[in-house]
């Protein structure tokens, strides 16, 4: 009884002890326009990305949701060899002035959220699929994954 009496009574002297939470400090996040100057720049070496989008998407077959994986893997595929190359390009612009690097690094920025929209939108369509397809006698049933399995 004591024990939870001490408990009880730390836990409620936490939130004055507890210090604010401070500014995030130097984390930048890039603008839409960097990011668009990012993606002008590195695109003749590193070409464009051509986005799959699945919002709203609602599969009728088995059939079509995996011709949208391969889609979605492909494009996911392309994000990496995307980055590689981006990297590439900062390396070389290291020791040059200005914001290329920066918008370079943005324009990966960008990529890697359209692959996070990617696999999301796939993913809730999937779910939307698999879920349809236990109701559904006229489809087959899919226990397969939505998402990605993670590497490693």
């Amino acid at each position: 009884m004591r024990l939870a009496i001490l408990i009880a009574s730390l836990l409620t002297a936490l939130p004055a002890m507890a210090e604010p939470v401070e500014a995030a400090g130097d984390y930048r996040t890039c603008a839409p326009e960097i990011s668009q100057a990012g993606r002008g720049l590195v695109a003749k070496s590193c070409g464009t990305l051509a986005v799959p989008d699945f919002s709203g998407v609602e599969f009728q077959s088995a059939g079509e949701m995996e011709d949208a994986r391969a889609l979605r893997d492909g494009f996911l595929l392309g994000v990496k060899v995307y980055g590689r190359c981006v990297s590439d390009f900062i390396t070389a612009q290291a020791s040059a002035e200005g914001p290329a690097a920066d918008q370079a690094a943005c324009a990966h920025s960008w990529a890697e959220a359209k692959a996070t929209d990617v696999i999301r939108g796939f993913g809730q369509a999937c779910i939307a699929y698999a879920n349809r397809s236990v109701m559904d006698m006229r489809l087959p049933v899919y226990e397969g994954p939505c998402y990605p399995e993670a590497e490693g």
